[in-house]
Parts: C-alpha cells; structure tokens; sequence
C-alpha cells in the first residue's frame, strides 16, 4: 500500500506545483524622467516582491521570483529602468524567466506628490488585466512605500481566490 502512496502524492504535489502561478515583478517605470528619482523603480519592485512573498509565505497560491533574479536577468541583456526602451526590452527579460504573470508599474511627480500606478500583465500578450489594478494612488516622497500595501491588497485578489 505504501509503495502505490508514494507516487500518487508526489504526482499530486508535482500538479500543485505546475499549477502555481509564476510571477516576476519588474522595476517601476520613471514617467518624470528625473534620474535622480531611478532609485523608486527598484525600491519599489523590491518592497511588492517582498510583501508578496510574505503574503502566500508557503508559495499556496503563487511563487514570487526573486527580484535579485529579475534584475540579474535584466543585467546580462542590458535592460535597465531608466532606459527609454525599458518597456518594449523587459518582455525578452521576461521569455528568459518563464513567469505567468508580471507586476510592474509606473510613477511620476505630479502636485508634489508621486502619483503611482500597478498593473499585473500577461507576457504572452504583453497586455494588463483590466480587472485587477492598482491606480492613482497618491503619496508624499516619505509615504511612498505605504503605496505597496495598497498594490497588494488590490493586485492579489487576481491571485488568492
């Protein structure tokens, strides 16, 4: 009985792990275009990879890939956040990682406020889910991380059902 056990629940457990929804977080969009402000695109991808690792810890629902991992991937093709290309050169980033699904965004300064938008897309069609989105969210540059919390609570619904 145990020798027909074991395989069933290692192909069980294979299922749940092919099941599981892949997802890169790439670097934020600079839409101002002040350099000065580039660190906000990374520090921004590092701190929603991070909360959403801690949202599903056990990886239930989603795998988080790591944003050292992304960035390496971006790095060997000499991608980065503040080149002009960034957004049409991340998705040969992306065909290098394999992922489901992608969280990304944009931010610019707007009335002295940064003015902050996320959106969950699909790589086969480079294309965001108009249904889950995080939009026209306001913060003051020493509040901008209480943007994150706020991306995840609407961007994860997509994902925990």
């Amino acid at each position: 009985m145990k020798k027909i056990l074991l395989p069933i629940a290692l192909f069980l457990c294979s299922i749940t792990l092919a099941a599981q929804t892949k997802i890169a977080v790439l670097p934020f969009s600079n839409l101002g275009g002040d350099f000065a402000l580039n660190e906000w695109c990374y520090k921004l991808q590092d701190s929603l990879s991070k909360a959403f690792q801690e949202l599903d810890p056990d990886g239930k629902y989603y795998s988080i890939i790591s944003a050292d991992s992304v960035n390496n991937v971006l790095k060997q093709l000499n991608i980065t956040a503040d080149s002009p290309l960034f957004d049409s050169e991340k998705w040969n980033a992306l065909s290098k990682l394999q992922v489901d699904k992608v969280i990304s965004g944009t931010f610019r300064i707007t009335a002295k406020r940064y003015l902050i938008n996320a959106y969950i897309y699909y790589p086969e069609t480079q294309l965001s889910d108009p249904d889950f989105q995080a939009k026209d969210i306001f913060k003051k540059e020493d509040r901008i991380l209480e943007a994150v919390s706020i991306i995840v609570k609407r961007l994860s619904e997509a994902f925990i059902k």
